[in-house]
């Protein structure tokens, strides 16, 4: 029986919100073949299962204890939800294997989600500003005249 889009969306600010504001990763709101296409980092498409979601999600929380994510526009419809969202952290544990900075960072995204009919996510795709990341820890320079 799928859920409504309203329930669809409502599953994954459940899952989003307990991941990276605590760390726990629902695997009961995941299907056991979910598939994460997020390429952050320069990670390629995932085997199925949480693994992906962990690794991801640890590895912000190990650079970023404090972060906490902020859902700034949720769209959905069907089994698609699309949320724009913001992480704000102080970068303490060195950001994607770079030296911590001890800066706050500000991250932005957009990630788009397939529930399956069960209303577990069955794939995940986030579009996340990496450019935007590296310049503030001082990594890339900002463009000329900024």
């Amino acid at each position: 029986m799928s859920l409504t889009a309203e329930q669809n969306n409502a599953v994954c600010i459940e899952f989003f919100e307990a991941a990276w504001n605590t760390g726990v990763v629902r695997e009961d709101l995941l299907s056991a073949d979910a598939i994460d296409h997020s390429q952050v980092g320069g990670k390629t498409v995932s085997e199925p299962g949480s693994a992906s979601f962990k690794g991801i999600i640890g590895m912000f929380r190990g650079a970023m204890p404090d972060v906490q994510l902020t859902i700034e526009d949720q769209i959905f419809v069907k089994d698609k939800v699309v949320h724009r969202w913001r992480l704000n952290g102080t970068d303490t544990g060195g950001v994607m294997g770079m030296p911590p900075s001890g800066k706050p960072i500000t991250m932005t995204g957009t990630t788009t989600v397939r529930m399956n009919d069960e209303g577990k996510i069955a794939e995940r795709w986030a579009n996340v500003d990496e450019l935007g990341l590296l310049q503030q820890l001082g990594v890339v320079p900002p463009p000329p005249g900024h």
